[in-house]
């Protein structure tokens, strides 16, 4: 039986990167653990697949039996490191009688091949052995990949209590294929002894493998890798499976969360995260299949479309795949470029199951978002907007960048190491940093007006509706509005150059109230903006059917709709009726309009009088 020895990486004269620094290089995600695990991991994956069919994953967590152990124990973590807290870590976990696993196992990709060691050129053949194992910070080699610099594999340490990954592996080099499995392990930089004896300074990177040749290690590979990966119970593989394994020791998952509550969080990130590579039209060399498995038991993923609100992004991305004249283009004038393409989808709010029923859901209760990717197709993040004031109603919108070169790889360019943002800010000055930021600007835009679009209203000119795009005869207005809309209260500003344009907004729905005579109340907001002392707002609201206005005539005193009362925010000025002498003040209007219990309404504004 082999047994892998352990290797210490010195540091080189020239220096090295020291273990603590490489844990840090991923920065502080705005996911969770689990989450920014799964995205990595499975953005290596797709990255990784074979051209021409899409990559399986399996995901599972087991506890060892007595044998595993036994193995992991006696032929693979043989020896333990000489720093001190590296060697704590691993003691503590193998000192129990159970140790638990969690493995992330990909099949029909390539495997992590090419040369062993770094500083050997890959030629034809992509380096990812080395990329994953060896080095830190190499550029992605996949064109439009998921992946940049490869700073995303260390969040696999901080997953391990004891800071340990088995990597075992079925690849090609130099067309043939092979077997390799070793084992790696991420502490802190020390001072401590060579074999010789002599001192050293020790970066806190531990391998364990094949150590026979002098100042290096390399993965146990043909049949003592099949023999060790089979007595630690990895998935079997011949050559036909190509694919990597990765086992982390000792996972932390939160202390309160039981199997369930597990598998509850990893459906839920695969699908809020991967729904564009699972969904019905994506086609197989793209399509991404996962099977998620613990102690034994298989839980089902639900496909996208059944998964709401899912189904409306699917629906939106479908446009942008099938008829992008559709969509919406995203474009900047200067520097020129087509940025990339935009749609949305709207319908009724589907019922929430599983997973995203839970208090901690990352699956909003009413959805208003758009989900920004490359071409790559997996989701970056989400940008929330503004809500449906009917809450029986939500939409969802997909950016997709260009796949123009150029503009793809500004927006590659943009992501932190855990690819879950978009942050312009850090590029330097030019077109990329322009691209990124006027792109992330307009969709910004677009969240915000989609379920209320907005028009200045200056003198003697009326509004549209609204609300006309979001609510129906029959629609209950119970959701609060949200948004950067005129309801939020603004600090005046002194400088003449940053004045709100002359006139009234658009109206925007932002509450509900109970008045005690009336019932239920819809209050509106609007920014006020006059340059004349003798100015008169006049309220009109109306009901909403169909998407569009409607009288209350006919209807009967049920459906009646009146304004209540207008108000100035800022200056607390406040009367009673449909109408409001004001002079020249800049201000928040808020008005108040009895609405009937079971209809939608919105509100008409007209500035009369006074000068431009």
């Amino acid at each position: 039986m082999t047994k892998m020895e352990l290797y210490s990486e010195p540091f080189a004269s020239t220096g090295n990167i020291a273990g603590e620094g490489f844990g840090n290089l991923l920065g502080r995600p705005m996911l969770g653990m689990v989450q920014t695990v799964m995205r990595e991991s499975i953005q290596n994956s797709i990255d990784a697949a074979r051209l021409g069919s899409g990559p399986s994953v399996l995901i599972r967590i087991r506890t060892l039996d007595q044998e595993e152990l036994a193995a992991l124990r006696d032929d693979v973590l043989t020896q333990f490191p000489e720093e001190r807290e590296s060697r704590r870590k691993l003691e503590t976990c193998l000192a129990g009688s159970s140790v638990r696993v969690m493995e992330i196992c990909d099949f029909n990709t390539t495997g992590l091949g090419g040369p062993l060691s770094a500083d050997i050129p890959a030629g034809s053949e992509s380096p990812d052995f080395v990329n994953f194992v060896r080095n830190v910070g190499v550029p992605r080699d996949t064109d439009q990949g998921g992946g940049t610099y490869g700073y995303g594999k260390t969040v696999l340490y901080s997953m391990s209590g004891c800071a340990t990954i088995l990597l075992d592996t079925m690849t090609s080099h130099r067309g043939l294929k092979e077997r390799r499995f070793i084992g790696c392990h991420l502490g802190d930089a020390f001072d401590g002894k060579m074999p010789d004896g002599t001192r050293r300074r020790f970066t806190g990177r531990y391998w364990w493998g094949d150590c026979r040749q002098a100042g290096s290690v390399d993965p146990v590979r043909g049949d003592s890798a099949v023999e060790l990966a089979g007595r630690l119970g990895l998935p079997q593989r011949d050559e036909a499976d190509s694919g990597t394994s990765v086992m982390i020791l000792d996972p932390q998952f939160d202390d309160d969360e039981d199997d369930q509550a597990i598998c509850d969080d990893l459906v839920e990130t695969l699908l809020w995260n991967f729904w564009p590579r699972m969904i019905a039209s994506t086609l197989d060399e793209r399509r991404l299949n996962v099977t998620i498995e613990i102690e034994g038991r298989t839980h089902p993923v639900p496909r996208p479309e059944d998964f709401p609100p899912l189904d409306l992004y699917a629906s939106a991305l479908e446009q942008i795949r099938h008829s992008p004249e559709q969509a919406e283009a995203i474009r900047c004038g200067k520097p020129k470029a087509n940025l990339g393409r935009l749609a949305f989808s709207k319908g009724l709010r589907g019922e929430r199951w599983g997973p995203a029923t839970r208090e901690n859901s990352s699956v909003p209760a009413q959805n208003a978002a758009i989900a920004l990717m490359r071409p790559v197709e997996l989701v970056v993040r989400y940008i929330e907007g503004t809500h449906f004031p009917d809450d029986r109603y939500e939409w969802a919108g997909v950016f997709v960048c260009s796949d123009e070169p150029a503009v793809e790889h500004a927006y590659a360019r943009a992501e932190p190491p855990a690819h879950d943002d978009w942050l312009y800010e850090n590029l330097p000055k030019g077109n990329d940093k322009t691209w990124v930021k006027v792109g992330l600007e307009r969709l910004r835009d677009r969240s915000r007006n989609y379920a209320m679009p907005h028009s200045n209203i200056t003198d003697d000119q009326e509004s549209g509706p609204s609300l006309a795009r979001t609510a129906t005869l029959l629609g209950k207005m119970l959701g609060e509005g949200e948004g950067q809309g005129p309801g939020r209260k603004r600090k005046a500003r002194s400088s003449s150059r940053s004045r709100k344009p002359k006139g009234l907004s658009s109206p925007v729905f932002v509450r509900l109230e109970e008045d005690e005579e009336v019932g239920t109340c819809a209050v509106f907001s609007a920014s006020l903006n006059c340059h004349s002392d003798s100015q008169r707002i006049v309220a009109e609201p109306y009901l909403v059917m169909d998407g569009g206005q409607t009288t209350d005539e006919g209807l009967g005193k049920e459906f009646e709709v009146s304004v209540l009362g207008m108000t100035l925010v800022d200056t607390g000025k406040s009367v009673d009726g449909d109408a409001m002498e004001v002079g020249e003040t800049e201000d928040t209007l808020e008005v108040r309009v009895a609405m009937p219990p079971s209809a939608a309404v919105s509100l008409k504004l007209t500035l009369e009088g006074g000068e431009a």
